[in-house]
């Protein structure tokens, strides 16, 4: 599966957190709320104003990966799971000029590299703003590009897609 930060790639949408537990499951034509596989509730897009991801960030390129191995190799050590799962961010919609905060689980323990985040605010923004862009929800991957894209032209203040 293809992922950038807390954006990941699962059939014919994109999930913000993970989605095997609590996530946003984006559609052509909605937000979904998800823990799991388990729908929580549907929004449909014309009523989303704004998504907030509140996630740890770090300044660290590799988070993902370094606290895989770690976890890893202590895991291998102590022969037993350590019971280290990633604490739950949150998840903020505004829907309809109301807020609707939910559960938002991470892929991996530690932050997400900051930039990956701000690449996902800026493309959940800008498939807000732009409806007929979301139809590219369907088959996701490409959307991934945009988010890291759009991430590099905040950083470098250029303006983005």
């Amino acid at each position: 599966m293809k992922r950038y930060g807390p954006l990941i790639v699962v059939p014919g949408a994109l999930a913000v957190g993970d989605p095997g537990r609590h996530h946003l499951r984006l559609t052509p034509d909605a937000v979904l709320f998800r823990d799991g596989s388990e729908n929580r509730g549907i929004v449909p897009w014309i009523q989303v104003e704004r998504v907030l991801i509140d996630v740890p960030v770090t300044r660290f390129r590799l988070p993902g990966l370094v606290s895989t191995i770690v976890i890893g190799a202590l895991t291998f050590l102590a022969v037993s799971d350590l019971g280290m799962d990633p604490d739950d961010g949150t998840v903020d919609v505004q829907i309809g000029g109301e807020s609707t905060t939910a559960p938002l689980s991470r892929h991996h323990v530690g932050g997400y590299w900051a930039p990956t985040v701000d690449g996902a605010h800026r493309l959940l923004q800008h498939l807000i703003d732009h409806p007929e862009q979301r139809s590219l929800l369907a088959r996701p991957e490409s959307l991934l590009d945009v988010a890291a894209r759009l991430a590099r032209s905040a950083a470098s203040g250029t303006s983005g897609a």
